[in-house]
């Protein structure tokens, strides 16, 4: 219980002052209903022409007095309840936008090893759905707790006017209490439980299922994929069951006993007050109080349920943040190349958690302006280094110096937005003008295709660029990253999907450009437009000795049959292996 409650208010955070003002709001409105109470006791009394007890102190000496009275209790009660509800309703949601963001700061922070080996669609659920859900428990929560200081605080005024109905009260509590304690509780522990491996194990298999449409309408095995389906929602559907419907019980029993509560009151005060003027005053007085105690007895019973079964979505909510902490990446360093370059690495290891050697003592140096071309078997480490320099990945040993806020990463599965080519373009970063994305869209020869649709470049794309074709998803890859107008372009198979001559093209366009190019391809013929090749073999990069010449102002020189090998016998080996 100390672990539970410890959790429950490390995740409030800095909010913990701020919820207990929310409760005395809440509780203040239940005051409010005590002080109408009293005054519709006061005024009956009135009416009957009985005197109000002299230990009553301030209190009015009139009918109208008293009327007025309780006129200005019922509108400070409507105001208070209508603040309270409002400031609750909107800290509950900033409480959600909050958490929210949390997670998504925490998931963006996560070692990139520990992060891609979660599942996309259970981290979106976190996101949107825990997260609200956890929002909700605090809103159960908030209620709980005001709820029972008004009851406690009613069932005193009971006491101080009838100690067996305040006895009878307090009994009728302990009764639902145990109900749900021992009955209750662990059944809705249990269904919650379920329902959540259920609920990840259905959005899992959605997931996939949407992400493989055309393989699967391709195979046509749509069955197996629907009684899977079909399967994990059954279990879904049989939690909710459960969740729902246990704490519906507590509350049944609840509103059926709070009645016999009454009945029991109007008897007990019957029974101690025979005068009728007397009597008729008290039972105005509790049923003002039984208006608001009786639905808070039954909404305490179901809120207790509520709170129960939603507290494991608490416990896999603050799990979620552990992990983010604890599989946090360190701040990259930040060590700038030297002039007149824009990459340097000295003695790179790297290995994975299992510590086979992916890299081992790799030693790079680009220039400005300067194409490379990086070769080797698949699964070698080619992307592993690309990924390194991209920061997703830190050596274990050796020193990167990069100017990472000038560095344009394009993968061969281009991430793109559900949104319009424009803002795929721009992808979060500053505004450019249309002439610059034209440009940009030049380079890559998309230019033309984009001038030719009938909304430009508020044209949409669809989910990650589905109404595109491969190569056109690619060269929209290959704009954006031009756009960054950066000094390093990582290419890993970022023309896989082109055409010989396209592919051709947009490489002399990007060379033109002044920008370095380090790009991982395995089609042979893209060595014609490198200064240098480096093939890596066993995690080590060997440089493979062909390609353009640098001109000594470290601009690329223009392509000839010249300059396009450093000596005329590897211009010969080569030519005679293209045939």
């Amino acid at each position: 219980m100390n672990r539970g409650s410890g959790r429950i208010f490390r995740l409030l955070g800095r909010r913990r002052t701020l919820f207990a003002g929310l409760i005395a709001t809440r509780v203040a409105v239940g005051f409010f209903d005590l002080l109408l109470a009293s005054s519709m006791y006061l005024l009956f009394l009135e009416l009957q022409g009985g005197m109000p007890p002299q230990h009553f102190w301030g209190i009015p000496r009139t009918i109208l007095r008293t009327a007025i009275v309780t006129l200005v209790l019922v509108l400070l009660r409507a105001l208070s309840d209508t603040f309270s509800a409002r400031c609750v309703f909107r800290q509950i949601q900033n409480l959600y936008k909050d958490l929210l963001f949390q997670l998504i700061r925490g998931y963006s922070e996560m070692h990139w090893g520990r992060f891609v080996e979660r599942n996309r669609s259970e981290l979106l659920n976190h996101m949107v759905q825990t997260a609200s859900e956890v929002a909700d428990f605090y809103h159960c929560c908030l209620e709980l707790v005001a709820s029972v200081i008004v009851v406690v605080m009613m069932t005193a005024a009971i006491l101080y006017k009838s100690a067996i109905a305040a006895c009878g009260l307090g009994v009728a509590v302990l009764v639902f209490y145990s109900i749900h304690r021992f009955l209750i509780r662990k059944q809705l522990r249990l269904a919650a439980s379920s329902r959540e491996r259920s609920s990840r194990e259905l959005r899992r298999n959605l997931a996939d299922m949407l992400s493989s449409g055309k393989e699967i309408r391709a195979y046509g095995n749509q069955a197996f994929f629907y009684d899977r389906a079909r399967k994990h929602a059954e279990d879904v559907t049989s939690g909710n069951l459960r969740v729902l419907f246990l704490p519906q019980i507590a509350r049944i029993l609840a509103d059926q006993g709070v009645i016999l509560l009454f009945l029991g009151v109007v008897i007990v005060v019957q029974m101690q007050h025979g005068n009728s003027r007397q009597l008729i005053s008290l039972l105005v007085f509790y049923f003002a109080l039984s208006r608001r105690l009786l639905p808070l007895i039954s909404q305490i019973s179901f809120m207790i349920g509520k709170v129960e079964s939603s507290y494991e979505v608490v416990k896999v909510f603050d799990a979620e943040l552990d992990e983010c902490l604890r599989y946090r990446s360190p701040a990259l360093p930040l060590l700038p190349p030297r002039q007149g370059e824009v990459l340097e690495l000295d003695r790179i290891n790297f290995s994975f958690q299992d510590g086979i050697s992916i890299l081992r003592d790799v030693t790079l140096h680009l220039r400005m302006g300067e194409v490379v071309v990086l070769q080797g078997a698949s699964g070698c480490g080619k992307s592993t280094l690309l990924n390194l320099l991209a920061g997703l990945w830190q050596p274990d040993t050796g020193v990167v110096r990069i100017d990472r806020s000038s560095v344009a990463y394009v993968p061969q599965e281009v991430p793109l937005l559900d949104d319009t080519i424009r803002n795929n373009l721009l992808f979060g970063s500053a505004e450019k003008s249309d002439a610059e994305i034209i440009k940009a869209l030049t380079v890559v020869r998309l230019n033309e295709f984009v001038a030719a649709l009938p909304l430009g470049l508020q044209t949409s794309i669809g989910d990650n660029g589905v109404l595109f074709s491969g190569g056109e998803r690619q060269r929209l890859g290959l704009a954006r990253a031009i756009l960054r107008e950066a000094s390093l372009l990582l290419l890993d198979e970022a023309t896989a999907a082109l055409d010989e001559e396209n592919e051709r093209q947009i490489f002399e366009n990007i060379s033109r450009s002044g920008a370095a190019v380090l790009l991982v391809t395995h089609r042979t013929h893209v060595q014609s437009f490198a200064h240098r090749v480096f093939q890596l073999r066993g995690g080590s990069l060997d440089e493979v000795h062909f390609g353009r010449v640098m001109d000594e102002d470290s601009t690329p020189a223009s392509i000839t049959p010249a300059n396009i090998y450093r000596n005329p016998i590897e211009a010969k080996i080569v030519i005679g292996a293209r045939g």
